[in-house]
C-alpha cells in the first residue's frame, strides 16, 4: 500500500488552518501525482446538484510543473463521460482513448495533451457525487494498479473530510 503519510499531514495543516485553501489543492494534485507516479491530478467539483458541469479546483501538470483553475467541462460535450462517473462513481481507463466512458475527449484533451491513462475516483458527500479526483499520465500508457487504485479511493475519502466545511456549505442546500 502507499504512504498515506504526506496526504494525512497536509490535511491536518489545512484542517488547523496552517495553509490556505489554494495552498492546499495545489499540494494535493502535486501530493497525488507523486505518490501514484503518474503525470497529472487534478480535483474537479460538480457546480450544482444536475451533476452535468464540473470546474476544475486545482489540475496539476508535474512535466510543466504547473497548475491551472477553472476549467469547466460539461455533459453536453462529454456525455459518456458524465453518465460513467454517476453511475459507476469511478473510471479506471489504462487505454483513455479507447475506454467507451473517455474517449468521447480523444480529440480535444487527449491528443493535444498526449494523455494515454485516466484513472477518476468520485468524491461523495452525504452520500452524493460532489465531485471528482482525476489522474492522468501522459507520454505512454500506465495501467493502474490496485494498489494505485486502493491509494486514490482512499484519498477521495479523506478530500471528503478535509473539504467538508466547504462542502456542507456548497451542497447542504442543493441535495
Amino acid at each position: 500500500m502507499f504512504d498515506q503519510t504526506p496526504l494525512l499531514l497536509l490535511i491536518k495543516a489545512f484542517k488547523d488552518q496552517q495553509i490556505s485553501e489554494d495552498a492546499f489543492y495545489q499540494k494535493l494534485t502535486e501530493t497525488i501525482t507523486a505518490a501514484l507516479g503518474c503525470s497529472r491530478a487534478s480535483l474537479w467539483l460538480y457546480s450544482d446538484s444536475l451533476l452535468n458541469e464540473i470546474v476544475a479546483v486545482d489540475l496539476y501538470d508535474r512535466n510543466s510543473n504547473s497548475h491551472y483553475q477553472g476549467i469547466a467541462l460539461h455533459e453536453d460535450d462529454f456525455s459518456p463521460y458524465f453518465e460513467a462517473m454517476r453511475n459507476d462513481g469511478g473510471i479506471d481507463a489504462a487505454y483513455a482513448m479507447e475506454h467507451s466512458a473517455t474517449s468521447c475527449f480523444t480529440e480535444a484533451y487527449f491528443e493535444p495533451n498526449d494523455i494515454y491513462s485516466l484513472l477518476d475516483v468520485g468524491i461523495r458527500y452525504g452520500g452524493q457525487l460532489v465531485g471528482v479526483f482525476c489522474c492522468e499520465n501522459v507520454g505512454e500508457v500506465m495501467v493502474w494498479t490496485e494498489q494505485q487504485k486502493a491509494y486514490l479511493e482512499q484519498a477521495g475519502k479523506l478530500i471528503t473530510f478535509a473539504l467538508k466545511p466547504a462542502l456542507q456549505q456548497k451542497f447542504s442546500a442543493l441535495f
